[in-house]
C-alpha cells in the first residue's frame, strides 16, 4: 500500500549557462522582458546541469523527503533519457509505475537561465502528452491513501477517471490541473475539481478558470467557493504569497522575500509540501501552509526542481497569519 502516489509528468531537465545569455526590457513580450543570445554562431557554455523535472516526479520527491511510502506514474519514451528519468527516480526509493510510449521520446526541458533566477525554457513534452484512459488501472487507485494529481497535457478523459475510481475507492486527492485542461475542457474540468480536497492553480490559471479579471481576486476564490465549496482552494502568485478560500472565508497569506537561484519547481514544492503537512497534521491549514511555503523558499535556493527540497522535517504548530479578504 502506498501513501500517496503521484500522477502526471516525469521529463528530463537540461539547464545551460553562459555568461553571453543577456536579458533585456521588452515591450512587445507579455513579461516585458527578452532572453538574447547571438544567432548563426557557436555560443560557449559555462557550465551545464541535467536532472528530472515534471510536476509529477517533483512532487513525489517532496512526498519521498517527508517519509511517505510515495510511488509516481508517469509515461516516458523507450529511450536512453527516458531510462535515465527512471533510474534517477527508482534509486530515490520511489516506487516508479512508468508507461512507456514506443512512439514517443521522453519529455525534455531546456534552461536558459537568468541571474534573477527567471527562466527562458524550451520544452518538448513528447510522451507526457499521451495518456490514456486504459492506461490507469484499478489496482493502482485501489492501493494507495491518497492522489496527487498535475497535469496531464489537457487529456481531462484520464482525469476523469481517476476521479471516478477515487470515489470508488474512497481515496482523497489533491489536484494542480494545467492550463491546458482549463482552456480545452473547462466546464468538464469544474465537474473534477468539485470532488478534490485539495485544489492548487496559480493566479493566472484561476482567472481562466472562473472567468474573473486577473486583478479581481476576491471574485476569482468566491467563485471558486461557489464552484468548489467543500474544497481547500489554493490560488498561488510567486512573491506574492497565497490567496485562499476554506471554510467560506477568502484570505491572502504574504511570504516572507527570499534570495531566489532558480525558480523551478517553486509551485510543485509549495503544493507538495502543503498536502505533506496537512496528512502529517491530520489536516491542520496552518500547518500545511507552513511546511508548504518553507519546502517552496527551499527550492527556489538551488539549480534545479529538487535539490533543495526540505528533508524529513516535524510539522510545525505555529498560526499562520492570513489577512481577509
Amino acid at each position: 500500500m502506498n501513501d500517496i502516489i503521484t500522477i502526471g509528468s516525469a521529463i528530463q531537465d537540461i539547464y545551460v549557462f553562459s555568461n553571453k545569455f543577456s536579458v533585456h526590457a521588452d515591450p512587445r513580450k507579455t513579461s516585458g522582458k527578452s532572453e538574447f543570445f547571438e544567432f548563426g554562431t557557436k555560443i560557449e557554455l559555462d557550465d551545464i546541469f541535467i536532472g528530472v523535472g515534471g510536476g509529477a516526479s517533483n512532487a513525489a520527491f517532496t512526498f519521498k523527503n517527508q517519509g511517505f511510502r510515495t510511488a509516481c506514474i508517469a509515461r516516458i519514451g523507450n529511450d536512453g533519457t527516458g531510462a535515465d528519468v527512471r533510474k534517477r527516480i527508482k534509486n530515490y526509493g520511489i516506487k516508479d509505475i512508468f508507461i512507456v510510449d514506443k512512439k514517443c521520446r521522453t519529455g525534455r526541458g531546456v534552461f536558459f537561465l537568468g541571474r534573477s533566477g527567471e527562466k527562458t525554457v524550451l520544452v518538448y513534452r513528447g510522451a507526457t502528452n499521451n495518456f490514456k484512459t486504459s492506461e490507469i488501472k484499478d489496482s493502482y487507485i485501489k492501493n494507495t491513501k491518497w492522489l496527487y494529481l498535475t497535469s496531464l497535457g489537457g487529456n481531462i478523459s484520464t482525469i476523469e477517471k481517476i476521479t471516478k475510481l477515487s470515489g470508488k475507492f474512497g481515496k482523497k486527492f489533491m489536484i494542480n490541473p494545467g492550463k491546458r485542461e482549463i482552456i480545452k475542457h473547462k466546464k468538464r474540468l469544474i465537474k473534477v475539481l468539485k470532488k478534490a480536497k485539495i485544489i492548487l492553480l496559480n493566479r493566472e490559471e484561476a482567472s481562466l478558470l472562473t472567468g474573473r479579471a486577473f486583478g479581481n481576486i476576491k471574485g476569482i476564490l468566491e467563485e471558486m467557493m461557489k464552484n468548489c465549496p467543500d474544497s481547500v482552494v489554493l490560488v498561488t502568485e510567486g512573491k506574492n504569497g497565497i490567496y485562499m478560500a476554506v471554510d467560506n472565508e477568502v484570505s491572502h497569506v504574504i511570504i516572507k522575500p527570499v534570495k531566489c537561484i532558480d525558480m523551478t519547481g517553486a509551485g510543485d514544492a509549495f503544493g507538495s509540501g502543503f498536502l505533506a503537512g496537512y496528512i502529517k497534521s491530520r489536516g491542520s491549514i496552518d500547518s500545511a501552509l507552513d511546511l508548504g511555503i518553507r519546502n517552496s523558499a527551499s527550492v527556489i535556493r538551488k539549480i534545479g526542481a529538487k535539490n533543495g527540497l526540505l528533508p524529513k522535517t516535524k510539522v510545525s504548530k505555529k498560526v499562520i497569519n492570513k489577512i481577509k479578504i
